[in-house]
């Protein structure tokens, strides 16, 4: 390949390859910046993402200094309750990671071992549901995640703390997903007789991603025929 067609090219083999870099760190669909764009809201875009509330309109709650979204009109104020969800819209990405918060196991507040569920779908394909319950595993303060990857322990989930919890390492598998649903699942799972009069509720804090792998595929395959092109042009 010629010189001048070497600096010709150049800057888009870069992009390439800063595209490609910038595929494996994940970017925010949803974090606290997030927040103040969508209260009050029962439906917004921030950021190329489409947020819905289901319910009420979206509000944020904070306890012992943890938090996040959620939902107003339900028992619990503020969080997703039962019947309630918030559902997020996004361009094909494969999910890196996402946390929640005032997910107890109880009997603080007076809290089963309260329940999250997420569903997932590429397009209208669900793709499957998962459920995160804190306490299922018959240890304090364990988690259950029905998905890939694994639980980990932001806040203890106590009365002094924010029951958060990180599902982390693509927690629904290497698949790209277009849109979350985030619900509350009824509890049967009372720890304490009489001390559970709540039903699960909880709050979303974030959600990472990493852009469809496919899209940077594409974009290195056709520069490369670029390239090609090119070399037989200067060659004929």
């Amino acid at each position: 390949m010629s010189t001048t067609l070497t600096n010709k090219l150049a800057p888009l083999f870069a992009a390439v390859a800063l595209a490609c870099t910038g595929a494996a760190h994940a970017q925010s669909l949803l974090d606290g910046s997030t927040y103040a764009s969508l209260v009050g809201s029962s439906a917004a875009a921030v950021n190329g993402v489409s947020f819905a509330a289901g319910g009420g309109n979206f509000d944020t709650k904070f306890v012992n200094g943890w938090g996040g979204l959620g939902v107003t009109g339900g028992a619990s104020g503020s969080e997703i309750d039962v019947g309630q969800s918030i559902t997020m819209s996004f361009a094909a990405q494969v999910i890196a990671d996402f946390s929640v918060a005032l997910l107890y196991n109880g009997p603080e507040f007076g809290d089963y071992r309260e329940m999250a569920q997420v569903a997932v779908y590429n397009g209208a394909t669900l793709l499957g549901k998962y459920a995160l319950t804190v306490g299922a595993d018959g240890s304090s303060p364990g988690a259950g995640w029905t998905g890939f990857g694994a639980v980990s322990n932001l806040s203890a989930p106590t009365s002094s703390g924010g029951a958060a919890w990180l599902v982390s390492g693509n927690p629904f598998g290497n698949v790209a997903a277009t849109k979350l649903v985030f619900t509350a699942l009824t509890s049967n799972l009372c720890q304490t007789a009489g001390s559970c009069n709540n039903q699960s509720d909880y709050v979303v804090s974030a959600v990472h991603a990493v852009p469809e792998p496919e899209t940077y595929a594409l974009l290195a395959a056709g520069l490369g025929a670029v390239a090609f092109v090119a070399r037989r042009r200067r060659q004929r």
